[in-house]
C-alpha cells in the first residue's frame, strides 16, 4: 500500500478516488501494473497514469456525495454497535474476557464429559459466559442447518452460476466473486434464500449473515445455511447473536486443537444461544436493519460518485452533474448540490 495525495488545485481525494475506481481508471492502473505470480502497481507506475482534470462544481458535488457516503457508513456502524452494546448488557457479558487465566478441573468435569485434553478447552471464560448465557437453547433447536457443495477448483470456470466461498462473506454482505460453476450441473444444488443465515464453518469461522433476497448462487460447503423454525427468535437477532462475543468464544473454545480452523457439524448443533424476550430482540432488530439499509445507502452513493465520472468523461460535465441531481435526490435536496 501507498499513501497519494493529491494537489487540491487539480483534483481533490474524493474525485480521485472516484476516477481510481471507474472504469477507466481501472484501465490506467490495468496499464500500468506488471503482471507475474502476483499484480504489482507501483508508486513510480502511479505517477505516469493520467488523471482527469475536472471543474471546481463537479469536484465539490463528488467530494460531497462522497463524505456524505462515509458520514452514513459511521452513522451505521454506531447503530450495529448500539445493537450489540443492547445484547452484551442485557446478558452482562462485556468483561466475561477478563477472566483468571487458569482453570481447575476433575477427570468427571473433563475429559469425561468432553473427551478433549487440551488445557484451553477449559479456560476460565468458558465457563463464565455459560454462567451468564440465560433461557438459551441449542442452534439445532431453533434452526435447521444445510450443507452446500465443494465442487474441487477442476469444476471452476470463468462464466455460469456464482460461487461463494467463506472468502467473500463478512457479517456485512457478500463480496463479488470471479468463480463460477457449470449452471447445468449444479442446478439441484441449495442457494441462498430469503432469510437464510449463512454460516461459516471452515477457515475464517463462526461469521454470519442474513441474506436480504434470493441469490442465485451456489455457496462453498464451509458455509451452512441456517432457517429459524421457531417464532421465538427473529433473524436479525440471531444473526447478531452468531456475530457476538457468545458464539465466537464457543467456536474458539471448539476449535483450539486445531491447527486449521475448523468447527465440527455436530459441534455448532451444540452451540448455546440466549434468548431474550421479544421486546428485546425487536429493539435490536429495529437497529441492525437500520444499520444495514444506512450501509447500502453509503455505498450506493459511492458508486454514484463513481458513474458521474464515468458519464463526466464519455460526456460532459454537464452531463455528470445533471445525472447526480436526478440520481441522488433520495439521499438529500438538490440545493445540496451546485
Amino acid at each position: 500500500m501507498f499513501r497519494v495525495r493529491p494537489k487540491r488545485k487539480f483534483i481533490n481525494s474524493a474525485s480521485l478516488v472516484a476516477f481510481l475506481n471507474s472504469k477507466y481508471g481501472r484501465k490506467e492502473i490495468e496499464k500500468y501494473s506488471m503482471v507475474g505470480n502476483q499484480a504489482n502497481f507501483s508508486p513510480a507506475k502511479f505517477r505516469e497514469i493520467s488523471i482527469p482534470i475536472f471543474s471546481q462544481i463537479l469536484n465539490d458535488n463528488i467530494e460531497y456525495i462522497t463524505y456524505s457516503s462515509f458520514q452514513k457508513l459511521e452513522k451505521s456502524n454506531s447503530l450495529y454497535l448500539s445493537a450489540e452494546d443492547i445484547l452484551n448488557k442485557e446478558l452482562n457479558i462485556t468483561n466475561v474476557e477478563n477472566s483468571k487465566n487458569y482453570s481447575i478441573k476433575s477427570l468427571s468435569e473433563s475429559f469425561v464429559k468432553s473427551k478433549r485434553l487440551d488445557a484451553e478447552y477449559y479456560q476460565d471464560k468458558y465457563d463464565k459466559l455459560f454462567s451468564l448465557i440465560k433461557n438459551e437453547k441449542r442452534l439445532s433447536e431453533i434452526v435447521t442447518i444445510t450443507k452446500s457443495v465443494e465442487p474441487g477448483s477442476d469444476k471452476y470456470k470463468e462464466d455460469g452460476i456464482q460461487f461463494i466461498r467463506v472468502s467473500n462473506l463478512s457479517k456485512f454482505g457478500l463480496s463479488d466473486t470471479d468463480i463460477y460453476l457449470d449452471r447445468e450441473r449444479f442446478k439441484t444444488t441449495i442457494k441462498p434464500k430469503k432469510d437464510t443465515i449463512l454460516f461459516s464453518k471452515d477457515g475464517s469461522i463462526g461469521i454470519a449473515y442474513k441474506v436480504e433476497k434470493d441469490i442465485d448462487a451456489i455457496t462453498s460447503s464451509a458455509l451452512l445455511h441456517l432457517t429459524i423454525t421457531t417464532k421465538d427468535v427473529l433473524s436479525d437477532y440471531l444473526t447478531l447473536v452468531l456475530n457476538s462475543k457468545i458464539v465466537q468464544l464457543q467456536a474458539e473454545r471448539d476449535s483450539g486443537g486445531s491447527i486449521i480452523e475448523h468447527w465440527r457439524l455436530s459441534e455448532i448443533e451444540n452451540v448455546l444461544i440466549p434468548i431474550l424476550n421479544l421486546n428485546i430482540q425487536s429493539q435490536i432488530t429495529q437497529k441492525v436493519q437500520e444499520s444495514f439499509k444506512l450501509r447500502k445507502q453509503s455505498k450506493d452513493l459511492l458508486n454514484k460518485a463513481v458513474k458521474a465520472v464515468d458519464i463526466a468523461i464519455e460526456k460532459s460535465e454537464e452531463d455528470a452533474i445533471k445525472w447526480l441531481k436526478e440520481n441522488t435526490n433520495e439521499y438529500f435536496t438538490n440545493d445540496k448540490l451546485k
